[in-house]
């Protein structure tokens, strides 16, 4: 914008701060940013996307506004270019779990990878979708044998170097064995059916990848339990030991809502009631997506996203009230 914001009180982080890296958290964080105000997203993933990353990303989409029969991935992808060169900061793997009064403002307290955290901004919007995407336990014979198992995908450069076992045909793993090899891990991957899933182009280079060496496949295949060195298998019907200094478990993630419904929003089962901008019972509190009861059972990408455009404007007003509430026509302006 050419109208820079005026700098919002030092004890705070930010103007506002966005719960849920989803379709609706990154359209919401777009637009409070692009009217010129510094945006905090937060979200319990390692990487933006809600459930369209953790669930489906291979799968297409199609009632995205201009965007025919698109892989859900690359919803996502377009989502995240559209914040570049905006003031928005990512916090990912990053846990909102409190919300208390600020001032004129709120704190929202977290858990990260580091530990506790708080953030301070003048306004909040929940865009939590179904609620934090946490990962599936790892409920396998041997798992407190091994000295490194873990239900998510880490950074791959922590990893380089060690062998990695990675269980599961979701698009993570194939996308975490890639990732990991490419980082310089010896990575196995296997799962219980032939099959694994990911975009086209990731299913090539993981078998590009395994016919080279670069990684080895075993599938199908079936886990018979951890031992304290790796793993023991059965393939094709012999037994067959995997070493594994590290062994991720990847089964899909399940939503959890819990440490949000704490919030005092009068919670009406999964839903928070909103009323005009997405407003809640709490003041310059609002909420878009999934979690609006004003959207009931109309969980679409497309309702969630016209809902963050509405929050974040409102938001904006509540923040700057110099800012009015309708932003006007994009085509007249541009980003500064």
């Amino acid at each position: 914008m050419s109208v820079p914001s005026p700098a919002f009180p030092p004890e705070r982080d930010a103007d506002v701060l966005v719960v849920g890296a989803g379709p609706a958290g990154l359209h919401a964080a777009f637009y409070a940013a692009w009217r010129g105000l510094s945006v905090i997203l937060l979200d319990a993933r390692h990487e933006p996307g809600g459930q369209l990353t953790a669930l489906y990303p291979d799968r297409r989409v199609y009632d995205v506004p201009g965007l025919p029969a698109a892989p859900a991935a690359d919803v996502i992808a377009g989502l995240v270019r559209q914040l570049d060169g905006l003031n928005v900061q990512w916090h990912l793997h990053t846990l909102a779990r409190t919300l208390e009064p600020d001032g004129e403002g709120w704190r929202v307290g977290a858990t990260t990878l580091d530990g506790p955290r708080t953030f301070r901004a003048g306004a909040v919007i929940l865009a939590a979708g179904l609620g934090a995407l946490l990962p599936r336990e790892a409920r396998v014979p041997g798992a407190d044998t091994h000295p490194d198992v873990r239900t998510d995908v880490p950074d791959a450069a922590e990893l380089a170097g060690r062998h990695v076992l990675i269980v599961g045909g979701v698009p993570q793993a194939t996308r975490a064995a890639l990732e990991l090899a490419q980082a310089g891990a010896q990575v196995t991957l296997t799962h219980r059916r032939a099959g694994f899933r990911g975009s086209p182009a990731e299913l090539g280079a993981l078998e590009d990848a395994g016919r080279s060496g670069q990684l080895k496949l075993l599938a199908p295949a079936t886990l018979t339990t951890l031992t304290p060195t790796g793993a023991s298998l059965t393939v094709d019907g012999q037994p067959r030991d995997v070493k594994a200094d590290t062994v991720l478990i990847l089964n899909g993630y399940l939503p959890d809502l819990t440490p949000l419904q704490s919030w005092p929003l009068g919670w009406q089962g999964e839903y928070v009631p909103d009323g005009v901008g997405g407003r809640t019972a709490l003041p310059g509190v609002f909420v878009a997506g999934d979690l609006a009861a004003s959207g009931q059972d109309f969980k679409l990408i497309s309702v969630g996203m016209a809902q963050a455009a509405v929050a974040a404007n409102h938001a904006a007003h509540h923040v700057r009230p110099d800012l009015r509430v309708r932003p006007g026509h994009s085509s007249e302006k541009r980003l500064s």
